[in-house]
């Protein structure tokens, strides 16, 4: 709301500014008629730098008012009046590029804080929008410029540190903070819940920066808790709830997660944002190229990397296992296997590119050997309950 106050207020200050500007030429019009003096040409001049008008106008100015000095009275009253009709019309379009500016600057967080709404009325952390103000918690959790700081990627670092991807040090992320009371929940399952629909604002804001082509390579969601991820059916359950919630959550009304997940054309999105998945959990030993090196074990991290970020860093077409350059990579793509393989944690790569995305979502224990774990659907690995 507090944007909608200081558009109006802006508004008013342009429009207060045309007024003082045209009455000052007004004023100098008739000087002009009177023979105007240096004087006059540096009062209108203090005007103009005051009220912040280009240096260029300011010397057309001063260039049409020794025009008009030396011009008899008759022309100098025309010349005075067609300058008049100029200027107020260049100051209304220069109010009006000010008010589209302003407004392309206020869309996206005023759409974001409508969508949070929706999510706040009988929750601790959001409420009515009456009571928004703009250094709230609340607020401040979705219409912040940035958040690259957030607990989630402050604390994915220490792993990311340590991946075999050339891309993951450098990669710009934004994360969640997870609350362990998020809404009064008491319950792991309902704090589950709750996290994931305090996220869901900060979600949208990411996907729609990136529609608008911000530098974002990834979301990265942290549930924090051993019982959510110690074994591969409840880490599998977790990612299930989390990206099902999204889903549902999906402002765009898509829904993805009701269409045919194992299929070979599905693929997460929100927002329409194409997403790739990738998850760890402290539950994959060391061999493991989804292993996080015994950091935050009391965690799982989801990360959620928009397919405008591979088109960005110009990652080249997927190929086919056996068209790998093991020993002698010839592009980033290869040096991404060859480099997971040197260091004893390969993973499974599909002999076609045509292939179900969701198979690769949560990695079996055995990540060349095993099936896929079938995470979207109940029961779909040995354990599946918290």
């Amino acid at each position: 709301m507090w944007h909608f106050l200081r558009f109006h207020k802006e508004l008013k200050l342009c429009t207060t500014c045309r007024q003082v500007v045209t009455g000052a030429l007004r004023q100098t019009c008739d000087a002009v008629e009177a023979r105007c003096t240096i004087m006059d040409i540096s009062k209108v001049v203090d005007v103009l730098r005051r009220s912040e008008f280009s240096s260029s106008k300011v010397a057309l100015l001063i260039g049409f008012l020794a025009l008009v000095r030396s011009a008899p009275v008759f022309w100098s009253t025309v010349l005075s009046l067609s300058f008049l009709l100029w200027y107020s019309y260049d100051l209304t379009r220069a109010c009006d590029e000010q008010k589209a500016a302003l407004w392309a600057k206020c869309v996206l967080p005023v759409r974001v804080a409508g969508f949070a709404e929706q999510f706040g009325k009988g929750f601790t952390t959001w409420g009515p929008m009456a009571r928004w103000a703009p250094e709230s918690d609340s607020v401040a959790s979705v219409l912040s410029p940035d958040f690259s700081h957030a607990s989630a990627v402050k604390r994915f670092d220490a792993v990311r540190r340590h991946v075999q991807c050339v891309f993951a040090a450098k990669a710009k992320l934004w994360g969640n903070d997870w609350c362990p009371q998020a809404c009064g929940a008491e319950s792991e399952e309902a704090v589950l819940v709750a996290n994931v629909a305090l996220c869901l604002p900060r979600l949208l804001r990411f996907c729609l920066m990136v529609k608008q082509g911000a530098a974002l390579d990834g979301f990265v969601f942290e549930v924090r808790g051993r019982n959510y991820c110690d074994e591969l059916g409840r880490f599998a359950m977790t990612v299930r709830k989390v990206l099902a919630g999204f889903s549902a959550g999906d402002p765009s009304g898509t829904d993805c997660f009701k269409g045919r997940v194992e299929g070979r054309g599905w693929y997460f999105q929100f927002a329409r944002e194409p997403i790739f998945v990738t998850t760890f959990a402290p539950c994959y030993g060391s061999g493991h190229p989804r292993y996080q090196f015994n950091q935050h074990t009391d965690s799982c991290f989801i990360l959620m990397q928009p397919e405008e970020s591979f088109l960005r860093h110009d990652l080249p077409p997927d190929k086919p296992r056996s068209a790998t350059n093991w020993e002698a990579p010839a592009d980033v793509r290869d040096r991404i296997r060859a480099n997971f393989r040197r260091h004893g944690r390969e993973y499974r790569i599909p002999e076609t590119t045509s292939y179900p995305p969701a198979d690769f979502i949560v990695a079996p224990m055995d990540a060349l050997h095993d099936a896929p774990v079938r995470f979207w659907e109940q029961g779909g690995t040995s354990s599946d309950g918290l």
